[in-house]
């Protein structure tokens, strides 16, 4: 790796459009000496490091680093590529020996030559003839800008030259895209804050969408084979069928689609290469527009070039360009009002959806005509007394079945199951805090609990062996000057007189003298004295093992 002396750092800055010519137009301005170092680190690739050392003004060098290492001219095109993306930081560093870089480097030098030699040195080219007559101005003389642009002009110039660049991608009516990066993400989100109706099946948490990229949390599924809400169970009939009934009532839709590789793994490789196609196929039928996302390098080589196939591939720079400028998307034909068969299309649709009402008939009723009151004669009769007479009616008494008894019923108890506290993982925790930084629930102050009491704690020493002149002040040569080495260790001298010892005789004690314990310790043993002096005084007698063996084997075919 090309590492150039360290300096001091005067300002860092991340990549973008434009970044590099205003770092080193600064350096010029201001006629310092350093250099500015670039660096990249891309996941699937190796690092990218570049430096540019800038002396007296003037772009002197250039250095590059990756798979190879590049100097001169070919490096600063690397340079200048890296720093147009949004994940390269760039540094610019001061208070460094310029001149000894160039000595160590100089395949690295940069022959450039400025206006004024080449001005100099070719002068007679410049001389003419001066009219008196008035002309235009063939050029325009340059204006330098003595303020900076703000980051947001920037941003939208970079679009528009970008836009001039490829003008050729747009985002139409019927478009399916891919791409790995997470600028998808994004990209659907702008569409949906210009008004379109947005769609994402994705293995990526709700909190997450909504917290990294401003999705709406109703727009979200989680891919996933758990029931709940928000959640799109792992089935191709059951992801199709909401896709096709979110498409039936919306019109020129944004559907984004992640986790094709764990539909893989469950569903198989083929039936979502099928989906994908067949989704395609819908999409740029019904003028909507199918972005997905996917790794390649999960995939085979024939699996990925189908899945390029059926949506083609979308380059980063062209999303990044798209999301650094949102309002330049309404300029794109997806953008653009519905067609009069769209709007013929949609009327057909809410019509055959639409319940119908009930609507009360109002019905005309005729005017009667006016009728002549007639006079009826009425007679007075007499009434007659009504005879009544009571019948007794039979009671019919019903038989009560009667009931055996038996044992009683079992009583069954239901025991309670015990919950236990769920310990929650790495994951649900970061969830936990995303779904409770979501809700901005006010919590009240808390009730002033009672102080605890506090309990004297000693100092802890560490664990470490002390300093030796901590503990003895004194040399170690000192350790011989003990009161102990002062003292006299002799024993002291006794009143009797020195005793001999006489050595003992090389005679042989006589057999009368008795041989045991006893006698040793000047006991006199008087009784079963012979038996004791021939106890001990008798030898063992040898035995031969195998005439020992013989005997017994004839005495045992004597007894048989």
């Amino acid at each position: 790796m090309v590492e150039l002396p360290q300096g001091i750092i005067v300002e860092e800055r991340r990549g973008g459009a434009g970044i590099l010519t205003t770092l080193v137009n600064d350096m010029i301005k201001l006629n310092s000496n350093g250099y500015i170092r670039t660096e990249r680190t891309p996941t699937e690739a190796m690092p990218r490091v570049g430096q540019v050392i800038i002396n007296n003004g003037e772009i002197s060098a250039a250095m590059h680093e990756s798979d190879a290492i590049l100097e001169g001219v070919e490096a600063l095109l690397e340079i200048e590529t890296d720093c147009m993306e949004l994940d390269c930081k760039l540094q610019l560093v001061e208070e460094v020996d310029v001149h000894r870089i160039l000595d160590l480097h100089p395949n690295a030098k940069l022959n450039i030559e400025t206006p004024e030699e080449s001005k100099s040195s070719e002068w007679w080219k410049d001389i003419s003839n001066h009219s008196n007559s008035w002309t235009r101005s063939s050029r325009l003389p340059t204006i330098e800008a003595t303020i900076e642009a703000p980051e947001f002009v920037k941003a939208k110039a970079a679009s528009m030259v970008h836009k001039h660049v490829h003008g050729s991608t747009l985002l139409k009516p019927g478009c399916v895209f891919s791409n790995e990066n997470d600028g998808l993400f994004t990209l659907a989100s702008n569409l949906k804050s210009h008004g379109k109706p947005l769609l994402v099946i994705s293995r990526r948490i709700r909190e997450e969408l909504v917290v990294n990229f401003g999705l709406p949390a109703d727009d979200c599924l989680w891919l996933s084979q758990k029931d709940g809400e928000g959640i799109q169970f792992v089935d191709l009939d059951a992801i199709k069928g909401t896709v096709y009934g979110f498409l039936e009532g919306n019109l020129r839709a944004v559907l984004l689609l992640d986790g094709l590789e764990y539909l893989a793994n469950i569903c198989g490789s083929k039936p979502v290469i099928d989906m994908v196609r067949e989704l395609g196929d819908r999409m740029r039928f019904e003028d909507d527009c199918l972005l997905i996302s996917f790794d390649k390098s999960a995939w085979t080589k024939s699996e990925s070039a189908q899945l390029l196939r059926a949506a083609p591939h979308l380059d980063a720079e062209t999303i990044s360009a798209w999301n650094s400028d949102p309002d330049s998307l309404l300029d794109h034909p997806l953008m653009s009002p519905p067609t009069e068969e769209e709007l013929l299309r949609l009327a057909a649709y809410l019509e055959a959806n639409t319940p119908e009402t009930f609507v009360e008939e109002i019905v005309e009723e005729a005017e009667p005509e006016p009728v002549e009151p007639e006079i009826i004669e009425i007679e007075i009769v007499e009434e007659e007394p009504e005879i009544i007479e009571q019948v007794a009616e039979p009671v019919i008494e019903e038989k009560v079945p009667e009931v055996k008894k038996g044992p009683r019923s079992p009583q069954r108890v239901k025991r309670r199951t015990v919950k236990r506290q769920q310990i929650l993982s790495e994951r649900e925790m970061k969830l936990a805090g995303l779904a409770a930084a979501k809700n901005e629930r006010e919590i009240g102050d808390l009730p002033p609990g009672k102080s605890i009491p506090k309990t004297p704690i000693g100092k802890a020493r560490d664990v470490e062996l002390p300093s030796i002149p901590d503990i003895i002040p004194t040399e170690l040569s000192n350790a011989a000057n003990q009161k102990i080495n002062s003292k006299n260790l002799r024993l002291p001298e006794t009143k009797l007189g020195p005793k001999t010892v006489e050595r003992p005789s090389k005679a042989k004690p006589s057999s009368k003298n008795v041989i045991s314990p006893l006698a040793a310790r000047g006991v006199e043993i008087r009784r079963n004295v012979s038996k004791r002096s021939q106890a001990s005084s008798v030898q063992q007698k040898e035995i031969d093992v195998d005439k020992e063996l013989d005997s017994w084997k004839e005495e045992l075919e004597e007894e048989n």
